[in-house]
């Protein structure tokens, strides 16, 4: 696949990077010489420096040769105008993917489809606000990912916690541990391995678990069991971004009506105060130590931090978590490596926009049936669910009769009457079941050749 990515920030890097791995062929256009210097050094790739409005520089760039054409550059009009040009000047292309932040552009209920040659819209913010969302009501637990709807939660352990042994083989934990889980993947020195049986855990491993059990969460992890995330019934959101405003309308009434927002900024807080007449909007600055007593928000269930920016969002669910708050969450906006710092503070979840973004643009790509994804360990691994439809291969089969990849690991379906199990060999596979699957990147590709 030839794409052309205009805009070499944080999310144009990575999702370059991404397909890269795959043997796609990328191109940058991008503005600035310096990023096109750096995105060079850090991906496999052509960049070219110049604007993404510039007809000339796309012919440059190679757009009349592009199946995709990706603009995420920080200006929602140069995106725009950009799938433009590209839709009017080269009808070759398949993929003219925009992202757009301005609910201006998008009203209510987003743009309609091939609008200005757009054939797909991402708004990281509306993304970032869905995931949050996802994360409250189906379960809040440190380093866990979650697939609406289903009782299916991925998480990971690391060698020497809760029930991960170094030397131990994953048939040895399977024997002791009488709840249903799979072992999708071993994060090993820097690479994923599809482990069997027989694999044993060395010292360093991270293993990712796959579950419907909440009692296997806890036996698994060490978690204990009073720490199970229970739905918040006080929650306190910090600024008044974008990110907020999508989340808040996302909520329900009974929801609006557990939530305080802080925001420092008068204007802003007027505005929420106006639009959401059902929370409570407190017109203070976050650093005043006098809210936190005043308002006593160490008895709060949940703290959201939503600012723009990324260090006032850690510091302040990294002391919420501390004095006593039960569980917190970080928006990460600019810097990713962020996330493992705030992890290590206590923050229980750390939300990387540029993660949810590139994961949404993925699964946008990967075609139909894939209804969800996430990504782990860097994008080295990678977890859908997949709505099986009437052209997959192994319809009506049963799953011990399938020779799929070893790279490929099948740890959940749900049925069309929302029943979710851990499929053993006599499962048969049916239209309409939901599968959650995991697969290294190197080998995604593999998914075409299965489910197209």
């Amino acid at each position: 696949m030839n794409v052309l990515i205009i805009g070499a920030g944080r999310r144009g890097v990575k999702i370059g990077r991404h397909l890269a791995a795959e043997g796609s062929s990328i191109t940058f256009l991008e503005r600035s010489t310096a990023k096109c210097h750096e995105v060079e050094a850090k991906v496999d790739c052509l960049a070219v420096c110049g604007s993404g409005t510039d007809l000339a520089k796309l012919r440059e760039a190679g757009a009349e040769n592009a199946d995709t054409v990706i603009a995420v550059t920080d200006s929602d009009e140069v995106n725009i105008v950009a799938c433009g040009i590209v839709a009017a000047e080269f009808p070759g292309v398949v993929n003219t993917i925009a992202a757009i932040r301005s609910a201006g552009y998008l009203g209510e209920e987003g743009l309609p489809p091939r609008i200005l040659g757009i054939t797909h819209i991402i708004n990281p913010d509306q993304e970032g606000a869905a995931r949050i969302l996802d994360t409250i009501q189906y379960g809040l637990y440190r380093d866990t990912l979650i697939f609406p709807g289903t009782d299916f939660m991925i998480f990971t352990v690391a060698e020497g916690h809760g029930s991960v042994k170094s030397g131990e083989s994953i048939a040895s934990i399977r024997k002791r541990i009488e709840y249903n889980f799979v072992v999708a993947a071993i994060y090993r020195r820097g690479a994923v391995i599809i482990p069997n049986g027989d694999t044993e855990i060395r010292p360093g491993d991270i293993l990712v678990f796959i579950t419907d059990s909440e009692k296997a969460y806890i036996t698994l992890s060490g978690t204990p069991e009073r720490e199970i995330y229970q739905e918040p019934s006080n929650i306190i959101i910090l600024g008044a971004t974008r990110v907020t405003r999508f989340l808040l309308y996302s909520f329900d009434e009974k929801y609006r009506k557990r939530i305080r927002l802080v925001e420092k900024d008068a204007a802003a807080a007027n505005e929420f105060a106006s639009l959401f007449p059902d929370i409570t909007v407190l017109n203070a600055s976050i650093t005043d130590e006098s809210i936190w007593e005043d308002e006593e928000f160490s008895s709060a269930d949940l703290f959201i931090s939503l600012t723009d920016n990324d260090e006032l969002n850690i510091v302040t669910t990294g002391y919420a978590k501390k004095i006593g708050v039960n569980k917190a969450i970080a928006l990460v906006k600019s810097n990713t490596n962020y996330s493992q710092f705030a992890l290590s503070l206590g923050v229980d979840v750390a939300m990387s926009i540029t993660d949810v973004t590139v994961d949404s643009l993925i699964r946008y790509l990967r075609g139909d049936g894939i209804s969800a994804m996430h990504t782990l360990f860097d994008g080295e691994l990678e977890v859908y669910e997949y709505v099986v439809q009437d052209s997959f291969l192994f319809l009506g089969k049963a799953l011990k009769d399938t020779h799929f990849k070893r790279s490929v690991v099948i740890a959940g379906v749900r049925k069309a009457d929302g029943q979710a199990i851990v499929p053993d060999g006599e499962y048969v596979f049916t239209e309409g079941d939901r599968l959650i699957l995991s697969i290294r990147h190197d080998d995604s590709s593999y998914l075409k050749e299965l489910f197209l």
